[in-house]
């Protein structure tokens, strides 16, 4: 078999990938030269021995770092830059625009130019004139069209005197400046939390991961695993997991929330069943709705067949509904897994060994 150039570029990257995270899981973990080899042999990084329970599982159940890293990378194929890109994710997913913020245009280098899916254009202007146009109390989010993991995330409301920008009074001369330091960001309406996720916590959006795989044995997709995650005063207005946030399992079926856990950032995972900034309880709550919102999530899902793995992240809106803020092409699996072993799933693990991951 010829392996092209371009494969082999991907692969050293994504090892070099891998040894950064290594160098930050140092942090995490005491273990010896010898048992960290051990981890690297079988193909985790050394933080697994913290975040993963192998002494319950055992290591053979869990997809690896090294699967996720190089190998999950390429189960979506050429189809998987349609996720990569944010822009093209809508144009993907435009048949069901009700799952969706709205889409307003694009921002590069100071200037906002309107975008959209049924043709319709507008003239480009400076970006900061755009924004003035917003009604008050009206937040509009931007995100680098091809940015992932909650980076480089900005969430803008326009206020009686100025605006904010991620919980944070800010200028228009400040603002001026920023956006003319942006490249090709893209700009979308806001989406708004339903009242469970708000009383959990109000000042983040607090977002539900749910990782969709294809059954090529009943030729549709299924949820192989759903994650809440929760933002704290360490993540606002975000809820990134390894930045503080926390994060709840979701039961399949009744879509009630188990008990949440933080990223071990001194060494071990700590577990609650309430919210340490609100004191509200997480576990035992359940998502609205859920089987409406997974039976919905499927059926967009189902339409797109030559994307048949996807981590799909929502924002519950309201019961039986959400909408989609993003989709990625290889999900991550530290916030998934800590949960326990993906490939005790059957329909996991064959559907892993078929796109030669396992």
């Amino acid at each position: 078999m010829v392996v092209s150039p371009k494969t082999v570029y991907h692969t050293v990257r994504q090892l070099q990938s891998l040894a950064e995270v290594e160098r930050e899981s140092l942090e995490l973990t005491s273990l010896s030269p010898a048992e960290r080899a051990w981890y690297w042999r079988r193909g985790f990084l050394s933080r697994s021995a913290v975040l993963y329970d192998f002494d319950s599982h055992g290591h053979e159940q869990y997809l690896t770092d090294y699967q996720r890293y190089v190998k999950t990378r390429g189960i979506n194929g050429r189809f998987g830059y349609a996720l990569d890109n944010k822009l093209l994710t809508y144009g993907v997913l435009s048949g069901f625009s009700d799952s969706l913020p709205e889409l307003h245009g694009i921002v590069d280098g100071g200037t906002f130019r309107p975008v959209s899916m049924v043709g319709n254009r507008g003239p480009a202007r400076p970006a900061i004139e755009w924004l003035a146009d917003l009604d008050t109390d009206e937040t509009v989010v931007l995100k680098w069209v091809l940015g992932g993991g909650g980076h480089n995330v900005l969430v803008l409301t326009r206020t009686d005197e100025s605006y904010r920008m991620n919980g944070e009074d800010v200028s228009r001369a400040d603002l001026r400046a920023r956006f003319s330091d942006l490249e090709d960001y893209i700009v979308t309406g806001f989406s708004a939390q339903t009242s469970y996720a708000e009383e959990i916590y109000p000042e983040a959006t607090n977002t539900v991961r749910v990782v969709t795989m294809w059954d090529s044995k009943r030729d549709e997709p299924f949820i192989a695993r759903a994650v809440h995650r929760i933002g704290t005063s360490k993540t606002k207005p975000m809820d990134n997991w390894s930045q503080g946030g926390l994060g709840a399992l979701i039961d399949d079926e009744t879509g009630e929330l188990g008990e949440a856990v933080t990223y071990p950032k001194d060494g071990r995972l700590e577990w609650t069943d309430t919210h340490p900034n609100t004191g509200v309880r997480i576990e035992g709550t359940e998502i609205p709705g859920w089987k409406g919102i997974r039976k919905k999530l499927l059926e967009i899902a189902g339409s797109v067949p030559y994307l048949p793995y996807v981590g799909w992240d929502l924002v519950i809106t309201g019961k039986d509904e959400f909408e989609i803020i993003e989709a990625n092409n290889y999900p991550g699996m530290k916030s998934i897994q800590v949960h326990g072993p993906l490939c005790t799933d059957e329909r996991v693990e064959r559907f892993y060994r078929e796109h030669g991951v396992r």
